[in-house]
């Protein structure tokens, strides 16, 4: 745009150019939300006139593009007003902060949108190290889509530098009018009383005015946090509180953890989902408990949400809440010369084979594979290059079918281990992107057959309607092969332990929260009987929306219902964690 136009229109270029920038800061969060990233939702509860003020000037729920950036906002009002007094660098320097800020809007979107974590430089720098090279090899992401990223991010930073030339010139222009000065001034104004309100929520998505300063160094204090925590695992002796070698156990019923992949409480809250999930648990849980098999259902929190499934399970299996993937990497790194008392090593002390299954197909060394097994205090880890599978592979991975998977390490183990099993794997036909999706057959041997590979699905590229659909499809697959097998498998003398791993990215938001079914399966009636003084439930289907329990409190509850039932000593039960491990102090014993 050449500078005639500015002198002729200069308002109409400067706010133009101004609430484009603005907007920008706030697109990427309002895009990610789900919602009308257009129209501000105005709802206040209780009708009341101040509280609709409230929403319009400082804080309203709906994540929209109507919001005020207080440092743009502060800097402009700053170049207009300086007028002659204006220094080249502030020409520079100012859409070199914008561009910061940007790039921060777009991360902070990524963390808070999808994966609803806090945004930590320190925790998200490992977990992008990682687990990003991970997530991009087995998405199996395409050239195009790299090259049309590219494309985009050169086109967005050549805007952004029109914008803010337009923005420069027009508000240095002498034709900017008396009110335009005034309103600028006045937003300005507001802006700095309604950050001094805020404060610390002026961090938050939900504010109308967002000050990135506040959220930079928010990030740091959280960061500096995180860090302390982390060092604290280097001291934190826990098996004080996890020693179950007092109490023995009679009988050693078979133990079977399965964490169920983006099985999520999103399933109750969405009509799309709720209608035919509740109607296939009600058919389940009739073919179930006509085959003798007893229930409990509750929901339970879940450290992670929309990924992070190693949080997630290593929560549960150590009994304390690992949120962080630096406080993994502290485990992982602490637990190689000495064991923890994870719920797999207790096991194994009480005589049992502990095994892990990992389907998914790796390129993982050796090593690294020894360290997890470390970690986890496992007997025996069956990877996929163990498995023999010749036949077609599906999604995440890409995967062989779960049901063929379950099936064949159950006959492996029932032909060579003697001793009483503990057996803990994740499924992965339930993974992101939910697509494409193997058969269920009735002979389970039929799906190790050569066969043309499916196409991979590009995720990217799908409208939410057919995300939803493919989670639907995958989590009723998951929930009728897994109950298939338990039938097939299990006994009087099995128990089995369903339970999702976090909420499905792409298709659930911040409202649906972190919790995950989790159901309790065994044919000895009074021990599923027991859960019902935690908030359990008979039948598949959860009835509060609540969580009754958090994961990492599940490992001591079930030990202490395990022994309660099985134990030598049924009086003397141990005590049961709630929280699972404090780091600072034992105030989540119970």
């Amino acid at each position: 745009m050449n500078s005639s136009g500015i002198r002729r229109h200069p308002n109409a270029f400067f706010w133009g150019s101004f609430l484009i920038l603005n907007s920008l800061l706030f697109l990427p969060q309002a895009w990610l939300s789900h919602e009308n990233a257009f129209l501000p939702a105005i709802s206040p509860s209780s009708g009341e006139s101040g509280a609709a003020l409230a929403q319009v000037l400082l804080r309203r729920p709906s994540l929209d593009i109507w919001r005020l950036s207080f440092e743009l906002t502060i800097l402009t009002a700053l170049w207009v007003r300086l007028g002659e007094k204006r220094r080249p660098w502030m020409a520079r320097g100012f859409p070199l902060l914008y561009g910061f800020m940007l790039i921060y809007a777009i991360y902070e979107a990524i963390v808070v949108g999808i994966y609803l974590l806090e945004p930590s430089f320190y925790a998200q720098f490992f977990l992008a190290r990682d687990a990003l090279p991970l997530l991009i090899e087995h998405l199996h992401a395409q050239a195009r889509l790299y090259a049309g990223g590219l494309f985009g991010l050169v086109c967005l930073t050549l805007a952004v530098a029109g914008l803010w030339r337009l923005l420069l010139q027009s508000s240095a222009s002498p034709g900017l009018s008396r009110a335009s000065r005034w309103i600028l001034s006045g937003l300005a104004v507001y802006s700095l009383i309604a950050v001094a309100l805020l404060r610390q929520e002026s961090a938050q998505p939900e504010a109308v005015v967002s000050s990135f300063t506040v959220k930079l160094f928010g990030n740091l204090e959280t960061s500096k946090t995180l860090y302390q925590r982390v060092q604290k695992l280097n001291h934190h002796q826990p098996g004080r509180l996890y020693d179950y070698s007092a109490f023995p156990l009679a009988r050693k019923p078979h133990i079977y953890l399965i964490f169920v992949e983006s099985y999520g409480s999103v399933l109750y809250q969405r009509p799309f989902f709720s209608e035919p999930y509740r109607a296939l648990l009600a058919e389940l849980s009739e073919q179930l408990q006509a085959n003798g098999w007893q229930i409990a259902t509750a929901l339970s929190e879940a450290p992670t949400w929309g990924g992070g499934s190693w949080l997630s399970y290593t929560s549960t299996l150590f009994g304390m809440r690992i949120d962080q993937h630096a406080q993994y990497l502290e485990l992982l790194n602490r637990y190689q010369t000495e064991r923890y008392p994870s719920l797999s090593a207790t096991l194994h002390d009480q005589g049992y084979h502990t095994v892990w299954l990992s389907a998914l197909e790796d390129d993982l060394s050796e090593q690294g594979w020894q360290k997890y097994t470390r970690l986890l205090a496992m007997d025996q880890l069956i990877r996929y290059k163990d498995l023999g599978y010749i036949g077609p592979r599906y999604g995440w991975g890409p995967s062989a079918p779960d049901q063929w998977t379950l099936h064949w390490v159950q006959q492996e183990l029932t032909q060579k281990i003697d001793r009483p099993l503990f057996f803990f794997t994740i499924t992965q036909n339930s993974h992101y992107p939910f697509a494409p999706l193997p058969p269920l057959v009735e002979d389970w041997h039929a799906l190790n057959q050569p066969a043309e590979q499916p196409e991979p699905v590009d995720p990217q590229t799908m409208r939410l309607v057919t995300l939803r659909a493919n989670y639907l499809d995958a989590i009723l697959l998951e929930l009728r092969l897994l109950t298939r097998w338990i039938m097939d498998v299990g006994d009087a003398n099995s128990i089995f332990i369903l339970i999702g791993d976090h909420q499905p990215p792409a298709v659930s938001r911040r409202a649906d929260g972190y919790a995950t079914p989790v159901h309790i399966l065994s044919q000895d009636k009074a021990f599923v009987a027991a859960f019902g003084d935690y908030g359990f439930v008979s039948g598949l289907e959860g009835h509060n929306l609540q969580p009754a329990l958090r994961h990492e409190g599940f490992y001591s509850l079930f030990m202490r219902l395990l022994l309660r039932r099985y134990g030598i000593n049924q009086l003397a039960q141990p005590l049961y964690l709630p929280n699972g491990v404090a780091l600072d102090n034992d105030e989540s014993i119970n």
